[in-house]
Protein backbone atom coordinates (compact mmCIF):
# COMPACT_ATOMS: atom_id res chain seq x y z
CA UNK A 1 0.00 0.00 0.00
CA UNK A 2 2.95 2.37 0.61
CA UNK A 3 3.44 2.18 -3.15
CA UNK A 4 0.39 4.47 -3.49
CA UNK A 5 1.56 6.98 -0.87
CA UNK A 6 2.91 10.03 -2.68
CA UNK A 7 4.97 12.11 -0.25
CA UNK A 8 5.81 14.50 -3.09
CA UNK A 9 2.19 15.11 -4.10
CA UNK A 10 1.88 18.17 -6.33
CA UNK A 11 -0.62 19.85 -3.97
CA UNK A 12 1.47 19.37 -0.83
CA UNK A 13 1.95 22.36 1.49
CA UNK A 14 -0.14 24.59 -0.78
CA UNK A 15 -3.00 25.24 1.65
CA UNK A 16 -5.41 22.87 -0.08
CA UNK A 17 -6.37 20.90 3.05
CA UNK A 18 -7.35 23.85 5.23
CA UNK A 19 -9.94 26.60 5.03
CA UNK A 20 -7.75 29.62 5.73
CA UNK A 21 -8.19 31.03 2.23
CA UNK A 22 -12.00 31.04 2.63
CA UNK A 23 -11.83 34.02 5.01
CA UNK A 24 -11.40 36.30 2.00
CA UNK A 25 -13.58 34.54 -0.57
CA UNK A 26 -17.13 35.74 -1.40
CA UNK A 27 -19.85 33.73 0.35
CA UNK A 28 -17.31 31.34 1.87
CA UNK A 29 -16.33 34.14 4.27
CA UNK A 30 -19.86 34.56 5.62
CA UNK A 31 -18.99 32.07 8.36
CA UNK A 32 -15.55 30.69 9.09
CA UNK A 33 -15.62 26.90 9.32
CA UNK A 34 -12.29 25.73 10.69
CA UNK A 35 -12.84 22.08 9.76
CA UNK A 36 -13.24 22.87 6.07
CA UNK A 37 -10.80 22.60 3.17
CA UNK A 38 -9.85 24.92 0.33
CA UNK A 39 -12.20 25.48 -2.63
CA UNK A 40 -9.06 25.15 -4.76
CA UNK A 41 -8.96 21.45 -3.92
CA UNK A 42 -12.48 21.05 -5.31
CA UNK A 43 -11.45 22.86 -8.48
CA UNK A 44 -8.43 20.57 -8.89
CA UNK A 45 -10.60 17.50 -8.42
CA UNK A 46 -13.12 18.75 -10.99
CA UNK A 47 -10.32 19.34 -13.46
CA UNK A 48 -8.71 15.95 -12.76
CA UNK A 49 -12.00 14.02 -13.03
CA UNK A 50 -12.95 15.68 -16.34
CA UNK A 51 -16.39 16.79 -15.13
CA UNK A 52 -18.98 17.69 -17.75
CA UNK A 53 -21.86 20.12 -17.49
CA UNK A 54 -24.40 17.32 -16.91
CA UNK A 55 -22.35 15.43 -14.34
CA UNK A 56 -23.15 15.35 -10.63
CA UNK A 57 -20.74 16.27 -7.83
CA UNK A 58 -21.39 14.84 -4.36
CA UNK A 59 -20.21 15.55 -0.83
CA UNK A 60 -21.66 13.14 1.79
CA UNK A 61 -20.00 15.10 4.64
CA UNK A 62 -20.78 18.54 3.30
CA UNK A 63 -20.02 20.57 6.42
CA UNK A 64 -20.20 24.28 5.60
CA UNK A 65 -20.60 23.57 1.89
CA UNK A 66 -17.18 24.13 0.31
CA UNK A 67 -17.75 21.42 -2.30
CA UNK A 68 -21.30 22.44 -3.19
CA UNK A 69 -20.61 26.18 -3.22
CA UNK A 70 -17.54 25.75 -5.42
CA UNK A 71 -19.49 23.52 -7.81
CA UNK A 72 -22.27 26.11 -7.95
CA UNK A 73 -19.85 28.90 -8.82
CA UNK A 74 -18.51 26.78 -11.69
CA UNK A 75 -21.96 25.78 -12.96
CA UNK A 76 -22.03 22.10 -11.94
CA UNK A 77 -24.89 20.23 -10.30
CA UNK A 78 -24.09 19.12 -6.78
CA UNK A 79 -25.61 17.42 -3.77
CA UNK A 80 -24.35 17.95 -0.25
CA UNK A 81 -25.41 15.66 2.60
CA UNK A 82 -24.81 16.87 6.15
CA UNK A 83 -26.15 15.45 9.41
CA UNK A 84 -25.54 18.56 11.55
CA UNK A 85 -28.54 20.91 11.14
CA UNK A 86 -26.51 24.05 11.82
CA UNK A 87 -23.78 23.35 9.28
CA UNK A 88 -26.44 22.17 6.84
CA UNK A 89 -28.18 25.53 7.33
CA UNK A 90 -24.82 27.23 6.85
CA UNK A 91 -24.19 25.60 3.46
CA UNK A 92 -27.73 26.40 2.31
CA UNK A 93 -27.47 30.03 3.43
CA UNK A 94 -24.21 30.50 1.54
CA UNK A 95 -26.01 29.62 -1.68
CA UNK A 96 -28.96 31.98 -1.18
CA UNK A 97 -29.53 35.26 -2.96
CA UNK A 98 -31.80 38.21 -2.45
CA UNK A 99 -32.07 41.77 -3.67
CA UNK A 100 -30.18 44.51 -1.89
CA UNK A 101 -33.50 46.26 -1.29
CA UNK A 102 -34.90 43.26 0.58
CA UNK A 103 -31.70 42.80 2.54
CA UNK A 104 -31.62 46.48 3.54
CA UNK A 105 -35.26 46.41 4.65
CA UNK A 106 -34.64 43.25 6.63
CA UNK A 107 -31.58 44.75 8.26
CA UNK A 108 -33.59 47.80 9.26
CA UNK A 109 -36.24 45.65 10.98
CA UNK A 110 -33.59 43.68 12.82
CA UNK A 111 -31.76 46.77 14.04
CA UNK A 112 -35.01 48.24 15.42
CA UNK A 113 -35.58 45.07 17.45
CA UNK A 114 -32.41 45.32 19.56
CA UNK A 115 -34.21 47.22 22.33
CA UNK A 116 -36.97 44.62 22.61
CA UNK A 117 -37.98 43.15 25.95
CA UNK A 118 -38.01 39.45 25.11
CA UNK A 119 -35.80 37.26 27.28
CA UNK A 120 -33.66 34.55 25.72
CA UNK A 121 -34.64 30.98 26.70
CA UNK A 122 -30.89 30.32 27.06
CA UNK A 123 -30.62 32.60 30.09
CA UNK A 124 -29.69 30.32 32.96
CA UNK A 125 -29.41 27.24 30.74
CA UNK A 126 -26.27 25.13 31.13
CA UNK A 127 -23.18 27.33 30.60
CA UNK A 128 -24.84 29.75 28.19
CA UNK A 129 -25.20 32.64 30.63
CA UNK A 130 -24.20 33.80 34.09
CA UNK A 131 -25.90 32.05 36.98
CA UNK A 132 -25.25 31.18 40.60
CA UNK A 133 -22.41 28.72 41.05
CA UNK A 134 -20.96 29.34 37.57
CA UNK A 135 -17.52 30.94 37.25
CA UNK A 136 -17.54 31.18 33.44
CA UNK A 137 -20.29 31.44 30.86
CA UNK A 138 -20.45 31.59 27.08
CA UNK A 139 -22.55 34.73 26.60
CA UNK A 140 -23.36 37.82 28.61
CA UNK A 141 -27.11 38.13 29.12
CA UNK A 142 -27.42 41.35 27.13
CA UNK A 143 -25.97 39.59 24.07
CA UNK A 144 -28.38 36.65 24.38
CA UNK A 145 -31.38 38.93 24.83
CA UNK A 146 -30.40 41.13 21.87
CA UNK A 147 -30.03 38.00 19.76
CA UNK A 148 -33.43 36.66 20.84
CA UNK A 149 -35.24 39.89 20.00
CA UNK A 150 -33.53 40.05 16.61
CA UNK A 151 -34.36 36.40 15.93
CA UNK A 152 -38.04 37.04 16.71
CA UNK A 153 -37.99 40.05 14.39
CA UNK A 154 -36.69 37.84 11.59
CA UNK A 155 -39.92 35.81 11.84
CA UNK A 156 -41.81 38.83 10.50
CA UNK A 157 -39.78 39.03 7.29
CA UNK A 158 -41.78 37.35 4.55
CA UNK A 159 -38.95 36.46 2.16
CA UNK A 160 -37.38 33.08 3.24
CA UNK A 161 -34.04 33.65 1.49
CA UNK A 162 -33.58 37.08 3.04
CA UNK A 163 -34.54 35.68 6.45
CA UNK A 164 -31.91 32.95 6.13
CA UNK A 165 -29.17 35.46 5.31
CA UNK A 166 -30.17 37.69 8.22
CA UNK A 167 -30.17 34.74 10.61
CA UNK A 168 -26.75 33.64 9.44
CA UNK A 169 -25.47 37.15 10.19
CA UNK A 170 -27.14 37.04 13.61
CA UNK A 171 -25.54 33.72 14.59
CA UNK A 172 -22.17 34.92 13.32
CA UNK A 173 -22.51 38.13 15.33
CA UNK A 174 -23.42 36.22 18.48
CA UNK A 175 -20.37 33.97 18.15
CA UNK A 176 -18.15 37.02 17.64
CA UNK A 177 -19.53 38.24 20.97
CA UNK A 178 -19.00 34.93 22.74
CA UNK A 179 -16.76 34.74 25.81
CA UNK A 180 -15.24 31.55 24.44
CA UNK A 181 -13.79 30.63 21.10
CA UNK A 182 -13.45 27.41 19.17
CA UNK A 183 -10.08 25.77 19.73
CA UNK A 184 -9.48 22.30 18.41
CA UNK A 185 -11.84 19.81 19.97
CA UNK A 186 -13.48 22.18 22.43
CA UNK A 187 -14.35 25.72 23.45
CA UNK A 188 -11.78 27.66 25.41
CA UNK A 189 -12.49 30.95 27.13
CA UNK A 190 -10.75 33.95 25.72
CA UNK A 191 -7.80 35.25 27.68
CA UNK A 192 -9.11 37.88 30.13
CA UNK A 193 -12.55 37.22 28.68
CA UNK A 194 -14.38 39.42 31.19
CA UNK A 195 -12.52 42.51 29.99
CA UNK A 196 -14.21 42.29 26.59
CA UNK A 197 -17.55 43.28 28.15
CA UNK A 198 -19.55 42.01 25.19
CA UNK A 199 -23.02 43.54 25.20
CA UNK A 200 -25.92 44.65 23.02
CA UNK A 201 -23.88 47.45 21.46
CA UNK A 202 -20.96 45.23 20.42
CA UNK A 203 -23.47 42.73 19.04
CA UNK A 204 -25.12 45.58 17.08
CA UNK A 205 -21.75 46.58 15.54
CA UNK A 206 -20.91 43.00 14.60
CA UNK A 207 -24.28 42.47 12.94
CA UNK A 208 -23.97 45.59 10.78
CA UNK A 209 -20.48 44.52 9.71
CA UNK A 210 -21.63 41.00 8.80
CA UNK A 211 -24.58 42.31 6.80
CA UNK A 212 -22.23 44.62 4.93
CA UNK A 213 -20.05 41.64 3.96
CA UNK A 214 -23.10 39.78 2.65
CA UNK A 215 -24.23 42.92 0.81
CA UNK A 216 -20.84 43.24 -0.90
CA UNK A 217 -20.77 39.59 -1.96
CA UNK A 218 -24.31 39.62 -3.35
CA UNK A 219 -23.12 42.34 -5.71
CA UNK A 220 -20.24 40.27 -7.04
CA UNK A 221 -20.26 37.15 -9.23
CA UNK A 222 -23.49 35.17 -8.89
CA UNK A 223 -23.83 31.43 -8.54
CA UNK A 224 -24.49 29.74 -11.87
CA UNK A 225 -26.61 26.97 -10.35
CA UNK A 226 -28.16 26.17 -6.98
CA UNK A 227 -26.87 23.15 -5.06
CA UNK A 228 -29.09 20.58 -3.37
CA UNK A 229 -28.41 20.36 0.36
CA UNK A 230 -29.84 17.52 2.44
CA UNK A 231 -29.85 17.50 6.24
CA UNK A 232 -29.55 13.74 6.76
CA UNK A 233 -27.18 11.03 7.91
CA UNK A 234 -25.30 10.15 4.69
CA UNK A 235 -25.22 6.49 5.68
CA UNK A 236 -29.02 6.43 5.58
CA UNK A 237 -29.61 8.86 2.74
CA UNK A 238 -27.34 7.03 0.30
CA UNK A 239 -29.45 3.92 0.84
CA UNK A 240 -32.74 5.70 0.20
CA UNK A 241 -34.83 5.99 -2.93
CA UNK A 242 -34.25 9.76 -2.86
CA UNK A 243 -30.72 9.41 -4.21
CA UNK A 244 -31.37 8.51 -7.84
CA UNK A 245 -28.74 10.20 -10.03
CA UNK A 246 -25.27 8.65 -10.00
CA UNK A 247 -22.35 10.94 -9.25
CA UNK A 248 -19.23 11.52 -11.35
CA UNK A 249 -17.12 13.09 -8.59
CA UNK A 250 -17.20 12.96 -4.80
CA UNK A 251 -15.06 15.45 -2.88
CA UNK A 252 -15.43 15.08 0.86
CA UNK A 253 -13.73 15.16 4.23
CA UNK A 254 -15.35 12.85 6.81
CA UNK A 255 -14.83 13.46 10.53
CA UNK A 256 -11.26 12.69 11.48
CA UNK A 257 -10.46 9.80 13.82
CA UNK A 258 -9.53 12.19 16.61
CA UNK A 259 -12.22 11.76 19.33
CA UNK A 260 -13.57 15.23 18.44
CA UNK A 261 -17.29 15.52 19.05
CA UNK A 262 -18.18 17.95 16.26
CA UNK A 263 -21.73 18.10 17.62
CA UNK A 264 -20.39 19.56 20.85
CA UNK A 265 -17.97 21.89 19.06
CA UNK A 266 -20.96 23.57 17.35
CA UNK A 267 -23.24 23.29 20.37
CA UNK A 268 -23.62 27.10 20.81
CA UNK A 269 -24.81 27.58 17.21
CA UNK A 270 -27.16 24.60 17.45
CA UNK A 271 -28.94 26.11 20.44
CA UNK A 272 -28.79 29.73 19.25
CA UNK A 273 -30.44 28.88 15.96
CA UNK A 274 -33.01 26.64 17.65
CA UNK A 275 -31.86 23.65 15.60
CA UNK A 276 -32.00 21.70 18.84
CA UNK A 277 -33.98 22.59 21.93
CA UNK A 278 -32.57 20.51 24.76
CA UNK A 279 -29.81 18.15 25.85
CA UNK A 280 -31.69 15.11 24.58
CA UNK A 281 -31.80 16.60 21.09
CA UNK A 282 -28.04 17.11 21.30
CA UNK A 283 -27.45 13.52 22.34
CA UNK A 284 -29.73 12.20 19.60
CA UNK A 285 -27.70 14.15 17.06
CA UNK A 286 -24.49 12.62 18.40
CA UNK A 287 -25.90 9.16 17.71
CA UNK A 288 -26.38 10.06 14.04
CA UNK A 289 -22.77 11.04 13.46
CA UNK A 290 -19.83 8.94 12.31
CA UNK A 291 -18.40 7.00 15.25
CA UNK A 292 -15.22 9.04 15.63
CA UNK A 293 -15.79 10.13 19.24
CA UNK A 294 -16.62 8.67 22.64
CA UNK A 295 -19.44 11.00 23.70
CA UNK A 296 -22.31 8.62 22.91
CA UNK A 297 -23.19 4.97 23.43
CA UNK A 298 -23.47 4.14 19.74
CA UNK A 299 -23.98 0.65 18.37
CA UNK A 300 -20.97 -1.62 18.75
CA UNK A 301 -19.14 -2.41 15.49
CA UNK A 302 -19.40 -5.89 14.03
CA UNK A 303 -16.78 -5.93 11.26
CA UNK A 304 -13.00 -5.95 11.68
CA UNK A 305 -11.71 -7.31 8.36
CA UNK A 306 -10.07 -4.11 7.16
CA UNK A 307 -6.63 -5.32 6.07
CA UNK A 308 -3.22 -6.02 7.56
CA UNK A 309 -2.44 -2.42 8.58
CA UNK A 310 -5.69 -2.21 10.48
CA UNK A 311 -5.03 -5.51 12.25
CA UNK A 312 -1.55 -4.36 13.24
CA UNK A 313 -2.94 -1.05 14.49
CA UNK A 314 -5.64 -2.62 16.66
CA UNK A 315 -3.14 -5.10 18.04
CA UNK A 316 -0.81 -2.27 19.10
CA UNK A 317 -3.65 -0.41 20.81
CA UNK A 318 -4.91 -3.47 22.65
CA UNK A 319 -1.38 -4.31 23.82
CA UNK A 320 -0.88 -0.79 25.19
CA UNK A 321 -4.19 -0.02 26.87
CA UNK A 322 -2.36 1.54 29.83
CA UNK A 323 -1.30 4.37 27.49
CA UNK A 324 -4.83 5.08 26.21
CA UNK A 325 -6.77 8.03 27.56
CA UNK A 326 -9.93 5.91 27.33
CA UNK A 327 -10.29 2.15 27.30
CA UNK A 328 -12.94 2.36 24.53
CA UNK A 329 -10.60 3.87 21.94
CA UNK A 330 -9.90 0.53 20.18
CA UNK A 331 -13.66 0.02 19.83
CA UNK A 332 -14.02 3.56 18.47
CA UNK A 333 -11.27 2.93 15.92
CA UNK A 334 -13.01 -0.25 14.78
CA UNK A 335 -16.38 1.53 14.55
CA UNK A 336 -14.86 4.39 12.57
CA UNK A 337 -13.39 2.13 9.92
CA UNK A 338 -16.63 0.15 9.76
CA UNK A 339 -18.45 3.41 9.02
CA UNK A 340 -15.89 4.34 6.36
CA UNK A 341 -16.24 0.92 4.73
CA UNK A 342 -20.04 1.18 4.64
CA UNK A 343 -19.86 4.70 3.20
CA UNK A 344 -17.50 3.54 0.44
CA UNK A 345 -19.82 0.62 -0.35
CA UNK A 346 -22.77 2.97 -0.67
CA UNK A 347 -20.80 5.40 -2.81
CA UNK A 348 -19.84 2.51 -5.08
CA UNK A 349 -23.53 1.73 -5.67
CA UNK A 350 -24.27 5.35 -6.54
CA UNK A 351 -21.25 6.07 -8.75
CA UNK A 352 -20.98 6.42 -12.51
CA UNK A 353 -18.65 4.05 -14.34
CA UNK A 354 -15.67 6.46 -14.35
CA UNK A 355 -16.47 8.24 -11.09
CA UNK A 356 -13.76 9.43 -8.70
CA UNK A 357 -13.62 10.03 -4.96
CA UNK A 358 -11.31 12.60 -3.38
CA UNK A 359 -11.31 11.85 0.35
CA UNK A 360 -9.43 14.18 2.71
CA UNK A 361 -8.36 12.58 6.01
CA UNK A 362 -5.77 12.94 8.74
CA UNK A 363 -3.87 10.28 10.61
CA UNK A 364 -4.36 10.00 14.37
CA UNK A 365 -2.25 9.11 17.41
CA UNK A 366 -3.20 6.88 20.31
CA UNK A 367 -1.00 5.02 22.82
CA UNK A 368 2.05 6.71 21.31
CA UNK A 369 1.26 5.07 17.97
CA UNK A 370 0.41 6.84 14.73
CA UNK A 371 -2.75 5.41 13.18
CA UNK A 372 -2.24 5.39 9.35
CA UNK A 373 -5.84 6.34 8.62
CA UNK A 374 -5.14 7.17 4.96
CA UNK A 375 -3.47 3.83 4.23
CA UNK A 376 -6.14 1.84 6.07
CA UNK A 377 -8.91 3.62 4.15
CA UNK A 378 -6.97 2.81 0.99
CA UNK A 379 -7.26 -0.87 1.94
CA UNK A 380 -10.91 -0.45 2.84
CA UNK A 381 -11.74 1.25 -0.46
CA UNK A 382 -10.15 -1.62 -2.38
CA UNK A 383 -12.25 -4.07 -0.35
CA UNK A 384 -15.36 -2.02 -1.23
CA UNK A 385 -14.60 -2.34 -4.96
CA UNK A 386 -12.78 0.93 -5.67
CA UNK A 387 -9.48 1.24 -7.52
CA UNK A 388 -6.91 3.19 -5.52
CA UNK A 389 -5.20 5.71 -7.77
CA UNK A 390 -3.12 7.62 -5.23
CA UNK A 391 -2.77 8.78 -1.65
CA UNK A 392 -1.33 12.27 -1.88
CA UNK A 393 0.17 13.88 1.20
CA UNK A 394 -1.26 17.39 1.59
CA UNK A 395 0.69 18.45 4.67
CA UNK A 396 2.16 17.28 7.97
CA UNK A 397 0.29 18.84 10.88
CA UNK A 398 2.22 19.72 14.01
CA UNK A 399 0.31 18.33 16.98
CA UNK A 400 0.27 19.28 20.62
CA UNK A 401 2.25 17.02 22.86
CA UNK A 402 0.18 14.81 25.14
CA UNK A 403 1.16 12.38 27.86
CA UNK A 404 -0.54 9.56 25.93
CA UNK A 405 1.45 10.04 22.69
CA UNK A 406 4.52 12.08 23.65
CA UNK A 407 6.67 10.96 20.72
CA UNK A 408 4.21 11.80 17.93
CA UNK A 409 5.04 15.34 16.79
CA UNK A 410 3.34 15.45 13.37
CA UNK A 411 0.32 13.82 11.76
CA UNK A 412 -0.03 13.30 8.04
CA UNK A 413 -3.04 14.81 6.25
CA UNK A 414 -3.76 13.28 2.87
CA UNK A 415 -6.20 13.07 0.00
CA UNK A 416 -7.13 9.53 -1.02
CA UNK A 417 -8.12 9.31 -4.68
CA UNK A 418 -10.28 6.37 -5.72
CA UNK A 419 -11.60 5.57 -9.19
CA UNK A 420 -14.57 3.41 -10.19
CA UNK A 421 -12.63 2.21 -13.24
CA UNK A 422 -9.10 0.83 -13.52
CA UNK A 423 -7.99 3.32 -16.16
Amino acid sequence: MNYFLNKDFYLMDSGFSNSEDTTKLPRHRWYYYKEGFSPNLVEKAIEHADIGIDDLILDPFNGSGTTTLTASYLGYNSIGIEVNPFTSFLSIAKSKKTTLTRLNLGEEKILKSFNGRSISPLIGFSTFSEKEGLDKWLFNSTVLNAFENAWLASLKINDPDTTMLLRLALISSAMQNCNGKRDGKCFRYRSSWKTYNFDKDSFFVAFKKNIQIIREDLSTKELLINPSIVNKDARLYLQSQNFKKKFKLCVTSPPYLNTFDYTDIYRPELFLGKFIMNSQDLYSLRLKTVRSHLQAKWERPLSNDFGLLYSQTISLLLNNTDQLMDKNIPLMVQAYFEDMFNILLLLKKNAEKHAQIWLIVSNSAYANTEIPVDLIIGDIGHKAGWFLKEIGVLRNIKRRKTKHSPDINFLRESVIIFSNSKF
